[in-house]
Formats: structure tokens, C-alpha cells, sequence
């Protein structure tokens, strides 16, 4: 039997949710498309929290896929640590226009960067890794 149907979005929690919106809408291009709270029932049934109060703000890219950034506001966190190679979600890839002036235009922005675009070593794309403002690696790769 199949699950699933498809990718839906992928959610990001923040420490600072406006320094997120901020580095996924200005810096990368994204689209806002839902901005709310939620401290409703669902929201403590499907997360298995109480009394959660939940910042949510969706952002779509130009060929539909969605990020979700969630600020638990009831529920202060840490921002983690996590090194490359860690088991979990390491990295989040967005495919772009133009990386050379995608890493620029970071690079002006002093966006963190770990290294200017690099051909891949199947030599099909060209790469190059950023982090958001929770240290979340955000992978640019541009298809050649």
C-alpha cells in the first residue's frame, strides 16, 4: 500500500521567527502566502503539547514548494548545534536561478557561507551551502 501521495512542506522551528522571515523572504526570494497564530485545540492535540501558542508563517517558493516557520511562543527553545553529519534533518536544498548572484547577494547581506558555489563532482550542478539564523543548512544548488 502507498503513504504517500507527495511532499507537502517542510516546517523549521525558530528561536527568532522575524530574523527568519527576514533571511527566507528577503534574502532567498520567498513568497509570504500565510502569516497566523494558532493556540487552538488541534494545534496542542497533533503536537501533544499544552496550552501551545504557535507563530506560524508559510512562505512558497516559484515552483510551489512551502516552508513553514513555527515560533513556539509558549514554549521557549535553544537554538542546537548540529554538526553535517549528524542522523536528523541536516540540511534543507533550494534549487536557484543564478548562484553566483545568489551567493553575492548573501555575501552583501552577511548571510553566513561556507564556501563560494562549487561544481559538483558529477559535474551537473553547481553547490554551495549557507546557514539561516537557526544554524539550519540551507543547500543552493543551481542545474547546469
Amino acid at each position: 500500500m502507498k503513504v504517500v501521495k507527495g511532499y507537502r512542506h517542510t516546517g523549521i522551528i525558530c528561536k527568532d521567527i522575524n530574523k527568519c522571515l527576514i533571511f527566507y523572504r528577503d534574502h532567498l526570494g520567498l513568497t509570504v502566502i500565510q502569516d497566523f497564530w494558532d493556540d487552538s485545540e488541534y494545534i496542542n492535540e497533533i503536537t501533544g503539547l499544552k496550552d501551545a501558542n504557535v507563530h506560524m508563517i508559510k512562505l512558497k517558493a516559484d515552483d510551489g514548494s512551502v516552508i513553514e516557520l513555527l515560533e513556539y511562543t509558549s514554549h521557549p527553545t535553544n537554538l542546537i548545534k548540529q554538526e553535517v553529519y549528524n542522523v536528523g534533518l541536516c540540511h534543507i536544498a533550494f534549487q536557484v536561478y543564478n548562484i553566483d548572484k545568489a551567493y553575492e547577494q548573501l555575501k552583501k547581506s552577511n548571510v553566513e557561507l561556507i564556501s563560494k558555489p562549487v561544481l559538483s563532482s558529477e559535474k551537473i550542478a553547481k553547490v554551495c551551502f549557507c546557514f539561516d539564523p537557526n544554524g539550519i543548512r540551507i543547500e543552493l544548488v543551481e542545474m547546469l
